[in-house]
């Protein structure tokens, strides 16, 4: 018989691979971090039988699963044999660890493929994410890298990150850069289920670490919110401010935001027209103009000049505010600086 696994046993299994059974759009809203998605029904099955369950009962509704679900099953238990040869624990689950995964469980028993099947499905899940983020103890010292937009701090993030030290990128998580353009190029934000996922997966790997760097960020970043517990710490933690000359920022911003590829124009200029309520109907049409022109260097400094750097206020890098400050023209430079003053903060 198929074996439940809680899931905080789940979590001390090593590198287990996730199956969620669920439809594609269950899948989207929130799943386990790194989860495969082989769906038992389409969206549009599964509200079928969902009608049929509750319009003429259970027995014709499993009826109606269970013809739609054979004509696909052999393909579906190859599909996990693939994952289950990798030799690493493989664990199906679905909304509440019910119907969908106990049969497909059962299923792969007869065939002797031997999984997991994750008691409470991912309603348990997402209630163990939420129970431990409302008690997480956070270890490391924050640090976190304040600046103006398009100094570069993302990207020093991800440099540090390769140096070895202990990141999370709350940006990256979020699919969002926390800005009136912080969309922009990057496909469709993070959900709150996702995001509290992955953050807490990246908060356990960091809690080890002495140090953990962060950029700075408001509570909310685009759809999704951080923890109180982290938010509180960022705001005590120790701050770096990274600066930038006005005409890197502009540079970095273009490669960023207005690269081939990175974001299509009707994006960008709805970003333009979002911000008419503080730079006013006529400048923000000008804007437009500009940039329909392409005069791109024009447009994105008097963003910075006139929106971003009196909306953000960083203050001048004499300022008692900042435990430390790097000049970031030269990332790698600023990158080597910022891990020294991690180093002076004692491992």
């Amino acid at each position: 018989m198929p074996r439940l696994i809680a899931i905080k046993e789940a979590q001390q299994l090593d590198n287990p691979i996730y199956i969620d059974l669920r439809s594609p759009s269950e899948y989207e809203i929130g799943r386990v971090p790194g989860a495969v998605n082989i769906p038992l029904f389409t969206d549009e099955e599964r509200a079928e039988v969902g009608t049929l369950y509750r319009q003429c009962g259970p027995e014709l509704a499993k009826d109606r699963g269970l013809a739609i679900v054979s004509p696909r099953l052999h393909a579906m238990v190859n599909a996990i044999q693939t994952y289950a040869s990798c030799k690493r624990p493989v664990i199906v689950y679905c909304w509440r660890g019910g119907m969908r995964s106990g049969s497909v469980a059962t299923v792969l028993e007869l065939m002797g493929i031997t999984v997991y099947r994750l008691s409470g499905g991912y309603k348990a899940y997402r209630q163990y994410v939420l129970e431990q983020l409302s008690q997480f103890s956070l270890r490391p010292q924050i640090v976190v890298l304040c600046g103006s937009t398009g100094v570069g701090k993302t990207t020093l993030l991800q440099m540090l990150s390769k140096a070895d030290e202990a990141v999370i990128d709350l940006e990256g998580l979020a699919n969002h850069r926390g800005s009136a353009f912080g969309h922009v190029g990057l496909g469709k934000p993070s959900t709150a289920q996702n995001f509290d996922a992955m953050l807490l997966q990246e908060l356990f790997r960091a809690n080890v670490s002495p140090t953990l760097l962060v950029e700075c960020e408001s509570k909310r970043i685009g759809n999704v919110y951080l923890p109180e517990f982290l938010y509180q710490a960022m705001q005590h933690g120790k701050r770096i401010l990274v600066s930038a000359s006005l005409e890197t920022r502009v540079e970095r911003l273009i490669q960023e935001y207005l690269q081939v590829g990175a974001g299509s124009d009707q994006a960008i200029i709805a970003s333009i027209q979002s911000l008419t309520k503080r730079l006013g109907a006529k400048h923000t049409q000008h804007l437009i103009e500009y940039y329909q022109l392409g005069k791109i260097n024009e447009v994105v400094e008097t963003l910075l000049i006139e929106y971003y750097d009196p909306l953000y206020g960083y203050e001048q890098p004499d300022s008692a505010s900042y435990d430390f400050c790097v000049n970031a023209d030269d990332l790698e430079q600023a990158a080597s600086e910022i891990q020294r003053y991690i180093v002076s903060l004692g491992r």
